[in-house]
């Protein structure tokens, strides 16, 4: 019963998650009073989402370097270029809204690579190694992207990024990995499952409604919106064609595609803010709406494709 209730949550993902987003927007001024929740609520996600790995996963040097180092390189120059692209052909005369995509561009991956990884079936492992390994790039390489795609530098703290992937990352999948390796329960994998989902949709919720606050639905908004998803569209094609090119296995080119897709909307912004006037936080504030239902969409290919050789993800 829980199994197939995992399932089936799985499978509706992609309507419940734009669903989401009137959601948040329709308790737009309930939920920011729980903000406090977010760090809990993303602990327990990581740990569901990473019970039922072993410590062994992490041992495959010959398996996760070349996506890693491919993911990484393409994190620090593809994606910066595609976002100056997209802006330059559609932002003549707004340079702020250039600078929010741009932000977004910049900013380390999510914590989600990991999630959708294993809602798609992806490999796990390698997205906390990727993720992990960006974070600690992100001092050096945010500031130099910005300063030379807009001529601006901002500084980057290490400290608040790196708590927030310890307590958000290592340590929820540090105490997975040891429970699992004190007493393994498969059992608990589809109620894990249903956790992890649940505590995403949840997310998603609270993020669209403390940004709807302050970005009141308009026309304008509308345009940012659609020119961000094509963004964030093309930044989700690049690893999956990435992956395909290099022919990396199936589970890592799963992860490669949300590791380019997903990025740190809280560190773009602060990014954005740090150095520019606040018309460039726009496209960082509605880069979240983009980017998961995109998700969900592609997380029903990946099924698709799963199905077609008789294979199960997760």
């Amino acid at each position: 019963m829980i199994e197939k209730t995992d399932e089936a949550l799985a499978s509706f993902l992609i309507i419940l998650i734009p669903l989401s987003f009137p959601v948040g927007y329709l308790l737009r001024y309930l939920m920011p009073r729980y903000t406090w929740t977010a760090t809990p609520v993303l602990f327990a996600i990581m740990f569901c989402s990473t019970y039922g790995l072993t410590w062994h996963a992490f041992l495959h040097p010959q398996e996760h370097l070349k996506p890693l180092i491919t993911g990484i390189t393409l994190q620090l120059t593809a994606l910066p270029l595609i976002a100056l692209g997209v802006t330059s052909l559609f932002y003549h005369h707004h340079p702020l809204w250039q600078v929010g995509h741009l932000c977004v561009a910049a900013s380390p991956a999510a914590i989600s690579t990991i999630i959708w990884s294993r809602i798609s079936g992806g490999d796990v492992a390698l997205g906390i190694l990727a993720v992990g390994a960006h974070v600690f790039l992100i001092p050096i390489a945010a500031p130099l992207i910005l300063k030379l795609t807009v001529g601006k530098s901002v500084a980057v703290p290490i400290l608040p990024l790196a708590q927030k992937l310890f307590v958000a990352v290592l340590l929820p999948t540090i105490l997975a990995l040891t429970a699992y390796h004190i007493k393994p329960m498969d059992e608990l994998k589809p109620l894990m499952g249903i956790v992890a989902k649940t505590g995403m949709l949840y997310m998603i919720v609270l993020n669209t409604s403390v940004a709807a606050l302050n970005t009141p639905i308009s026309t304008k908004v509308l345009f940012v919106f659609g020119i961000m998803a094509l963004q964030v569209s093309l930044f989700y094609a690049t690893g999956t064609l990435t992956g395909h090119l290099l022919r990396l296995p199936t589970k890592s080119r799963i992860t490669l595609t949300y590791y380019l897709g997903m990025k740190n909307n809280g560190a773009a912004l602060v990014m954005a803010l740090a150095g520019f006037p606040p018309q460039a936080t726009l496209p960082v504030a509605l880069a979240i709406a983009c980017q998961q239902p995109i998700a969900s969409i592609i997380d029903r290919l990946w099924r698709h494709k799963h199905a077609e050789h008789g294979e199960r993800p997760g």
